[in-house]
């Protein structure tokens, strides 16, 4: 696909040159100048700009960045998407929000429309649902951090040199930037208190220069399959979150399967 896509691009801009060559010539007027605006690069392509552009960014760099954008999220994406599932199904009056979000959106009960990016950007209670369930379930609960120079910490000199693991799934339950950090409630991420909240309060993607490559790719995933199942079903969760069990693993994940029932909306 990589090489495909190479060929594809390398004669595409061999067209352009010969068609900005033959504009420049007076020979013939080519478009009407919006070809000159800047577009939005498939990420595929912008690797693949980079290349044609450095030589030591190779193939197989490319190879393993796609990779990593694509497939190394299966598992966090995945689990995200459970999380919320189970969460909004313990909550009526959410799922009912939900409902009713994605029937102004799409236009009633049991449509079949597709889903394209102006949908998605529309979905702003869904998308506060799916921040509330990594808040509680971050889908890796914990990040490390090398330290350049001395920290001190409560009173404890933490020195330069070492790797720190901050805890996620804790930071997020900080009762100071999230009050009644147990309770499920996405109005957090709609409401004015997240414009005061510390901005690394919230950071499931992590945060600075090595955060997720894929966040954004990733969320719009999530209300993609979220939207499709929410728009044609009811859900409930048959287990409530005190039985749920985590295991301690890389990636947040229950103990046991998630018990969940769906009903068609009719």
């Amino acid at each position: 696909v990589i090489k495909e896509r190479k060929r594809e691009i390398l004669d595409e801009k061999s067209i352009n040159k010969d068609e900005k060559t033959m504009a420049n010539n007076g020979d013939e007027e080519v478009g009407d100048g919006s070809c000159d605006l800047r577009r939005r690069m498939a990420f595929l392509d912008s690797l693949l700009s980079e290349h044609l552009r450095n030589s030591e960014f190779t193939e197989e760099d490319i190879r393993e960045e796609v990779d990593t954008f694509m497939f190394e999220g299966h598992d966090t994406t995945s689990m995200a998407i459970s999380w919320t599932l189970h969460l909004i199904g313990l909550s009526p009056h959410i799922q009912r929000k939900c409902h009713e979000e994605l029937d102004a959106i799409f236009g009633g009960t049991g449509s079949d429309g597709v889903i394209n990016m102006n949908d998605l950007r529309e979905m702003k209670y869904l998308e506060a649902c799916i921040k509330e369930a990594l808040r509680l379930f971050p889908s890796v609960p914990f990040v490390g951090r090398h330290l350049n120079e001395d920290n001190i910490i409560n009173g404890y000199t933490v020195p330069k040199g070492v790797t720190c693991l901050i805890f996620l799934y804790q930071v997020h339950r900080d009762p100071q930037c999230f009050p009644q950090p147990e309770v499920y409630r996405p109005e957090r991420f709609l409401d004015n208190s997240h414009m005061t909240r510390h901005p690394f309060a919230f950071v499931p993607f992590s945060a600075g220069p090595r955060n997720c490559i894929g966040q954004k790719f990733a969320l719009l995933e999530e209300k993609t399959i979220l939207a499709t199942i929410l728009r044609h079903y009811t859900i409930k969760s048959l287990d409530h979150r005190d039985v749920i069990k985590i295991a301690p693993e890389l990636v947040i994940r229950p103990k046991t399967p998630i018990r969940m029932q769906f009903t068609p909306r009719i």
